[in-house]
């Protein structure tokens, strides 16, 4: 802050300063009225000069144009380096020449569809003669301008086999849920799968494609969107946008309580723990059936125990649970607990 207070304050001094000296080295010039003369006419015999230049029909100059290339051929990709732009070597008049260098020119599109194919080495790709399009180019040209030669005179458009397969489409999207709602099955994206072609190397390792990154706030009702999919470079989809179903229902929070049960345990042992049940919570969407304590499975996992050095407390861990619960949490995690032998009977 104290930086720019102190670059403010300079450029403040700066503009006085000069301000003032302009003030009065324009007293002076007032003052003496040759100088002021002799600036005027220096001034005019310039703009003279440049005119009278630039009237000239006669100036021979090389221009620049832009160039991009056109493929319809559905097995070829362009890729590789390519010349850009065309050097014109053209004779016109000065004006013509300058109103050229400043005016924004589209790119000259060269269609290589029907170009002769050949291999240079390892690569391949279309062959082009630039004049074959003296007369298009001609065309494009002001009516004073006369074409004289285009360079380079051949252009080598490297080519590469462009290939296709079917990849899913993913959903990048964060869901923010209203206060007691919640998903209520799968997000549907339709369609759910797309053709992509380019590049063998690109293409090999596409597993999925992505729809762009989306936020969803609030939501309390079943969403449906268009959704654009995240473009790649040199690979072309069959689709751009995705219809994206997100269904949404209020919830409601339900506890049960279910048995410990030991797992891998000898026949030997029986195993009491304290407390013996868990209390089991969990979210489950309004149009379904509330579980039951038979839909769960609390156990004790001695495979991961040594009976010659027990623990003070056992872990209890949920080995079976419903799929269409979220959210869900069991206490108490440890136990306590006594290892009996069996009587045999």
């Amino acid at each position: 802050m104290v930086n720019d207070l102190f670059f403010m304050v300079d450029v403040k001094e700066l503009f006085n300063k000069y301000y003032h000296l302009s003030i009065e080295w324009t007293k002076e010039l007032r003052k003496n009225k040759n100088a002021l003369m002799f600036l005027l006419f220096l001034f005019l015999s310039t703009c003279f000069w440049v005119i009278n230049a630039l009237s000239k029909d006669d100036y021979t100059a090389s221009l620049t144009y832009p160039v991009r290339y056109a493929n319809s051929r559905s097995n070829e990709l362009i890729k590789g380096e390519l010349e850009r732009k065309l050097s014109l070597k053209v004779r016109a008049g000065g004006f013509s020449i300058l109103s050229y260098q400043v005016k924004d020119r589209s790119d000259f599109e060269i269609d290589i569809t029907h170009k002769q194919r050949i291999r240079m080495g390892e690569r391949q790709g279309a062959l082009v003669a630039t004049s074959d399009y003296v007369s298009e180019l001609t065309n494009n040209l002001a009516n004073d301008m006369e074409l004289i030669d285009i360079s380079p005179d051949t252009l080598f458009v490297p080519l590469i086999e462009k290939v296709s397969k079917k990849v899913p489409v993913s959903l990048n999207a964060n869901l923010k849920f209203d206060q007691q709602m919640q998903l209520s099955g799968d997000v549907s994206i339709v369609p759910d799968s797309i053709k992509v072609s380019g590049p063998e190397d690109l293409i090999d390792t596409l597993r999925s494609v992505f729809t762009k990154s989306v936020v969803f706030e609030k939501l309390k009702d079943t969403l449906v969107r268009n959704v654009a999919l995240k473009e790649l470079d040199q690979v072309e989809m069959s689709e751009s946008r995705v219809v994206v179903s997100v269904p949404v229902e209020p919830f409601t929070e339900v506890s049960v309580r279910v048995p410990i049960e030991a797992s891998n345990l000898s026949d030997s042992l029986l195993l009491k723990s304290f407390p013996s049940e868990v209390k089991v919570s969990y979210r489950i969407g309004l149009s379904r059936d509330v579980h039951s304590k038979d839909d769960f499975s609390a156990i004790v996992d001695f495979s991961e125990l040594s009976l010659s050095n027990m623990p003070a407390r056992l872990k209890v861990k949920l080995s079976k649970q419903p799929e269409d619960i979220s959210y869900v949490s069991y206490s108490p995690v440890f136990i306590e607990y006594l290892l009996e032998k069996q009587s045999n009977q």
